[in-house]
């Protein structure tokens, strides 16, 4: 038999045996937990320093995006929703007529890491308004009107000299039905491409130059640009170019008064840097400026068409240009 003494010496080790199990059980828990808690607090704080990264990355490219294909519209600021290695830009831009703001457009877009599969999510998105205009309708036009959708404002149109349009507007005749002073901004479609040098000669005192088309169509641009079937057997003629549909170009700013063709080089020159989205159409627009040189040069930038601003009382000299092969209205502000 066991003594007593013997028997109590087991249940106290029992007892000992359980306590120092409950404390290595405890210190596996809180060991586990703070190694969980730095494990995360590494993880998404390394999650919001690559989220951040790419968020400049991917305004920055936007920015610079815009510089070349948006005529006379600038970012105002944006907001920026962020995920977790996601987020979305929203950047609002405006337009200056003559000193004078216009807000315009509201431009969002995803980014995330591109091995991250999954995006904070804002997908959709707008398109410009296409309206019924009498005028047109009378006059043959099979097309409409383009207009922004966030104000209701006139949409500019561009016409490539070398693409046969079934109709071109010329709305140089509505400036008689505006208020002398009543500001504006018109896209000029000329007949031909032209030398910088030679725009700046030839356009009439009294207009206010902000914007220059420039000739970056190569064959692969044409895919549009030709009368094609409309699914019924019948033909149509193609459409204006948009100024969100591969319009590009250079300008003036808000803290620049002078434009220059190297300007637009420059411009392509930093967007192929950046390696983006946009990279493919840098590369394509370079390419088709230089030809078989190294670089592009200055006069290697053919213009195809200017943007002006100036009261409608001003822009009535333009009527009769014979290298006016189109004019659309856009924006209109009060002269305040």
């Amino acid at each position: 038999m066991t003594a007593p003494w013997e028997e109590q010496e087991d249940q106290n080790l029992v007892h000992t045996l359980k306590k120092a199990k409950r404390k290595s059980l405890f210190r596996s828990i809180v060991i586990s937990l703070i190694v969980s808690i730095l494990t995360l607090t590494a993880i998404f704080f390394g999650a919001a320093q690559l989220v951040e990264r790419r968020s400049t990355e991917a305004r920055y490219s936007e920015w610079m995006y815009m510089m070349i294909s948006s005529p006379n519209e600038f970012p105002s600021g944006f907001r920026d929703n962020r995920g977790f290695l996601s987020g979305v830009m929203e950047v609002n831009t405006y337009k200056i007529i003559e000193g004078v703001p216009v807000p315009w457009n509201e431009k969002w877009f995803n980014y995330n890491e591109w091995w991250f599969p999954f995006a904070t999510g804002a997908y959709g998105g707008t398109t410009h308004l296409s309206g019924t205009d009498p005028q047109m309708n009378v006059e043959g036009y099979e097309y409409n009107r383009q207009y922004n959708p966030y104000n209701g404002q006139r949409e500019m149109v561009y016409y490539i000299p070398q693409v046969k349009y079934g109709k071109i507007l010329n709305d140089l005749p509505l400036l008689t039905k505006k208020e002398p002073d009543e500001l504006m901004e018109m896209a000029l479609s000329f007949d031909k491409p032209y030398s910088f040098d030679e725009v700046k000669k030839m356009l009439p005192e009294g207009t206010r130059p902000v914007w220059y088309w420039v000739d970056t169509y190569d064959e692969t641009s044409w895919f549009n640009l030709e009368p094609h079937e409309d699914g019924n057997g019948g033909m149509v003629d193609p459409e204006p170019m948009a100024s969100s549909s591969g319009v590009y170009g250079f300008g003036i700013g808000p803290n620049r008064d002078e434009a220059s063709p190297d300007d637009f080089l420059e411009h392509i020159k930093s967007g192929l840097k950046l390696k983006d989205n946009y990279h493919s159409e840098y590369k394509r627009i370079q390419q088709y400026l230089k030809k078989d040189k190294n670089e592009p040069e200055a006069g290697d930038v053919r213009i195809l068409g200017v943007v002006v601003t100036g009261s409608a009382a001003g822009l009535k000299i333009l009527k009769g240009q014979p290298y006016i092969r189109g004019a659309v209205l856009g924006a209109v502000a009060d002269n305040y």
